[in-house]
C-alpha cells in the first residue's frame, strides 16, 4: 500500500513537500500551479501540473499540514481517467437509453489513500471517498422512463461507484443542450418531462422524482 504519511522536513515548505510526495508516488516531475481553497481548517491544498497530463490541474491535499503526521492525498487518478470515465458513462447511457448525452467532470476532491499509483480505471470507479457527479440528458420518448433510470443506476453500481446522478428527460424541442449549465437551467426552471435525482452513497440506491414532490 502506498505510504501517504511523509515525515516533516524543516528544509521544505509545505508546497515543496507536496511536490516531493507526488513525485515519489507517481514517478515523474510535478510543478506548482496555484493555491486552492484556504488553510484555515488545518488542511492545505494546491494545484500541480505534470508532463503526462498536459494542460490539466491536479489537486494535492495536505491534512494536518502544521504537524509532523501530515497526510498527503491527491486526485491524480480522477484527472488521468477523466476521458475513460466519461466514455464509460456515455457507453452505459447509450446502452440503456439509446439517445442520451452525459455530462461529467472531475470533482476537486482528494481520492482515497488506498488507491495506488498504478490503480486501474475499475479501481478508480470503485473508490467511495469521492462520489461521481453525473448529469444525463435523455430525449423523453419512452413511457418506461422509471425503469430505464433504474437500469442506468444499477449499471453504474456494478462498478462499485458511489454517485450523485441527475437524469433529465427532455421533450424533443428542448433536447440537445450544449453543456451541464444549460441542463441545470432546465432543471431549475422545470422545463423537463421527468427528472430523477439518484444517489448511491452505500449499498442502497435512492431515487427521487422531482415532478412528484
Amino acid at each position: 500500500m502506498q505510504n501517504n504519511h511523509v515525515q516533516n522536513n524543516p528544509m521544505q515548505n509545505i508546497n515543496g513537500a507536496a511536490l516531493a510526495y507526488m513525485e515519489q508516488k507517481y514517478g515523474e516531475r510535478f510543478a506548482y500551479a496555484a493555491p486552492y481553497g484556504d488553510s484555515m481548517t488545518g488542511t492545505h491544498q494546491l494545484l500541480v501540473t505534470c508532463a503526462s497530463l498536459p494542460d490539466e490541474s491536479i489537486l494535492v491535499r495536505v491534512e494536518n499540514y502544521r504537524r509532523d503526521d501530515k497526510v498527503f492525498l491527491d486526485n491524480y487518478l480522477a484527472v488521468k481517467y477523466r476521458g475513460d470515465t466519461a466514455a464509460f458513462l456515455q457507453s452505459s447511457a447509450d446502452q440503456v437509453f439509446g439517445d442520451a448525452t452525459v455530462f461529467y467532470d472531475v470533482d476537486m476532491q482528494a481520492l482515497s489513500p488506498e488507491l495506488s499509483a498504478n490503480a486501474t480505471l475499475d479501481d478508480f470507479l470503485a473508490d467511495t471517498r469521492v462520489p461521481l457527479n453525473v448529469m444525463v440528458e435523455v430525449k423523453a420518448e419512452s413511457t418506461a422512463y422509471k425503469d430505464l433510470a433504474q437500469q442506468f443506476a444499477d449499471l453504474l453500481a456494478v462498478k462499485g461507484s458511489h454517485y450523485y446522478l441527475s437524469i433529465v428527460f427532455v421533450d424533443g424541442d428542448k433536447y440537445d443542450v450544449t453543456d451541464s449549465k444549460a441542463l441545470e437551467q432546465l432543471m431549475v426552471s422545470g422545463e423537463y418531462s421527468h427528472c430523477a435525482k439518484i444517489t448511491r452513497l452505500g449499498d442502497e440506491i435512492k431515487v427521487r422524482w422531482l415532478e412528484e414532490e
